[in-house]
Parts: C-alpha cells; structure tokens; sequence
C-alpha cells in the first residue's frame, strides 16, 4: 500500500479472526506506529466495537437522523467501560475524507502523538462511506492499561 510505504515498514498489527474491517487503515495505524520500542498495537474486537459506535453516531450526525450529539469526544471512556474494559487511558482518532486516502491521512495527523505513546497498547477502527456527504469516515480508538 501506498500509505505504509509513506510511513515506512512497520511490525504488523495482529488482524481479527475472519475479515479485517479496514484494512488500508490498520496497516497505516501499524506503520505509524513502527516496530520501535513500544510494539505493536493488538487487535481488539471490542475496542472496535468502541470505534464503530463512535463512527456510526458521527454518520447518523452527518445524515439528519441521530437523536442525540456524535459520541466523538477525544476520550470516549464511558463508550469502552460500557463494553466491559476498564482503564482511564482511551483516545478516539478521527478522520474524513473524499476518499480512504485522505481520511487515513487525517486521521494519523490528528494522532501523530498519541501513536507513538506507548501505554497504549490495544485498538480498534471503524470505516464507513456516507453517501449523502461523499465522504469516508475512519476511526480509530486506542486504550491502554489502567493507571
């Protein structure tokens, strides 16, 4: 992929068992992270869940049918401890675009830092197509062990 190539080679991201659900984006997430000293980010299902829920309420914010605000806050703790994981360290990535390409790439300027923190340590993306927008929206959630 183009995007890894930009980013340079990278340890690769354990994918989940069956599909990869976005792939273009966990590949570019796992070369911004690097092999270096903090290793790869896990896969983890339910932190994907975390992400697809913020994604799917930014979606149904966009087209006029959401009955409550996007739940896109930075830190979308109370989002995770509902699914059953318990830490204070959770950040929620997110980026837009006319295409894959540039919401990947919105999405990893957003989180240039927080990537490369090492305390966090599992993940989870989301991405979905909005047709009324043309837009592709991407999310990525990060947690971290409890502190």
């Amino acid at each position: 992929m183009a995007l890894v190539a930009v980013f340079g080679g990278g340890s690769a991201v354990a994918p989940p068992a069956g599909a990869d659900p976005a792939p273009a984006l966990t590949q570019a997430l796992s070369a911004a992270r690097g092999g270096g000293a903090c290793g790869s980010l896990s896969y983890n299902p339910t932190v994907e869940h975390a992400a697809d829920i913020v994604n799917r309420s930014t979606v149904t914010y966009l087209e006029h049918t959401a009955d409550n605000i996007p739940a896109d806050q930075a830190h979308p703790t109370d989002i995770v401890k509902d699914l059953g994981i318990t830490t204070d360290k959770v950040v929620s990535l997110q980026g837009a675009g006319h295409d894959v390409g540039d919401a990947i790439k919105g999405l990893l300027l957003q989180g240039r830092e927080v990537v490369l923190d090492c305390s966090y340590t599992d993940f989870g993306v989301s991405q979905l197509y909005d047709p009324g927008s043309d837009y592709t929206l991407v999310v990525a959630v990060l947690v971290g062990k409890p502190t």
